[in-house]
């Protein structure tokens, strides 16, 4: 029974802060990942080296995941698209549709139509750092199912995998050991313990992180 999984998010910060840290880098070519899902940077031995954030691969395991994304992607057509470059003309922000030319003599002035989305070539994720607990469905890849919670599963060690039958990601309680991604910590306060496919409380593990500020 897929189809049940939703968006992770952040709930907690241990640091005492009343929001949680937030990631700011260039969005990758043709990411169309909506908000909540695990996200990396493409680096070294990581994606095509270039700095975008993209969906996380889920496989990359040693500094794989750097957060979870804060906005849905713009689908941008080339890696940071309208974003500013240092010692060169702030571009601004430009539309993920298209724009139209406002003025033949002033080529650099655009016309956004209305209603269409803009994107400034940047994008928002938060950060998998070590004080920020997120929260997400419990699930298993064995049998495409959710899964009951328990006060059990405290402590244990889970992957992450993407729900076949949308566009969010749950922990799953097929994959341990060494394709496990995060820490569970506690059972949703907000929901009966043996809830199916109820939420969990996790921190991502400190080898998986992918901190790079």
């Amino acid at each position: 029974m897929a189809n049940f999984a939703d968006a992770i998010e952040p709930t907690q910060d241990l640091g005492g802060a009343i929001s949680f840290p937030e990631g700011y880098q260039v969005e990758e070519a043709g990411q169309t990942f909506v908000e909540g899902t695990p996200v990396q940077i493409q680096m070294t031995g990581v994606g095509a080296a270039d700095g975008g954030v993209a969906a996380w691969d889920g496989t990359t395991l040693v500094r794989g995941i750097a957060g979870f994304a804060a906005e849905n992607a713009a689908n941008l057509g080339t890696t940071g698209a309208g974003a500013p470059q240092p010692f060169s003309p702030v571009l601004g922000p430009g539309s993920v549709i298209g724009n139209y030319a406002a003025n033949a003599n002033q080529p650099l002035a655009v016309i956004t139509p209305p209603m269409v989305p803009t994107s400034d070539g940047f994008i928002r994720y938060n950060i998998a750092a070590p004080t920020t607990r997120f929260i997400g469905k419990l699930g298993t890849s064995a049998t495409v199912t959710p899964v009951a919670t328990s006060n059990a599963q405290v402590g244990l060690i889970f992957g992450l995998t993407k729900d076949s039958g949308n566009a969010f990601w749950y922990v799953d309680t097929n994959k341990t050991g060494a394709s496990a991604a995060v820490l569970i910590v506690a059972i949703s306060p907000l929901e009966p313990v043996g809830t199916v496919g109820g939420h969990v409380i996790f921190v991502v593990l400190p080898a998986v992180a992918q901190i790079v500020a």
